[in-house]
């Protein structure tokens, strides 16, 4: 899995945030990225992560819930967060600034701190008003697999169960697959939905 926001970045900044409110996207953002200092400093402290603050009303469509199940992904995104955290545009929302849909900047700096979240978490963060986007706190799997050559096996995604409706994406992709070899981009046992 990749720490990068790939297609999520893409699709926030392309449209489905533009019925966004500036309001509720700057409180949105705020939040996420408070959520984001707190799995930071509960993964540096080694505790139990808990979310401490309840998401501004009326700014999320669904139930946001910014906990990973497994704390130790936090690891795997760890500088990724460090980037993101100091990154001039979020820090300036948290001292009064407002969300400037026309920043491209600070859009894309939005986009990223959110396709983190939901990367860590496995679930998604909708704002109120963005078309085309499954409610806040819908299960996904995304997974992605990279290597020049594939010997074995290689998988995006390979689950023997995924259940309760959850979206699952993989990718995976090899300059060379050798002679019995397989690179998929999503291998299940069972997927229900």
């Amino acid at each position: 899995m990749t720490p990068h926001a790939g297609h999520a970045e893409v699709h926030m900044i392309e449209g489905a945030i533009v019925g966004v409110v500036t309001t509720a996207l700057t409180e949105g953002v705020r939040f996420l990225y408070q959520q984001a200092q707190e799995l930071i400093s509960a993964r540096r402290a080694r505790k139990a992560t808990e979310a401490t603050r309840t998401p501004p009303e009326g700014v999320f469509l669904g139930e946001v819930r910014v906990v990973p199940d497994d704390p130790s992904v936090l690891d795997d995104y760890a500088d990724t967060f460090d980037q993101l955290l100091s990154t001039e545009s979020l820090v300036l929302l948290q001292s009064g600034h407002t969300v400037d849909p026309a920043d491209e900047d600070q859009m894309l700096a939005a986009a990223r701190l959110r396709a983190l979240l939901e990367n860590v978490t496995g679930r998604r963060i909708t704002f109120v008003g963005e078309p085309d986007r499954p409610p806040s706190g819908t299960p996904f799997v995304r997974g992605e697999a990279e290597a020049d050559i594939v010997r074995g096996e290689q998988a995006g995604v390979r689950a023997d169960e995924i259940g309760d409706g959850a979206r699952v994406t993989g990718r995976s992709t090899a300059k060379e697959v050798g002679p019995g070899a397989g690179s998929y981009g999503v291998r299940a046992g069972k997927i229900s939905g």
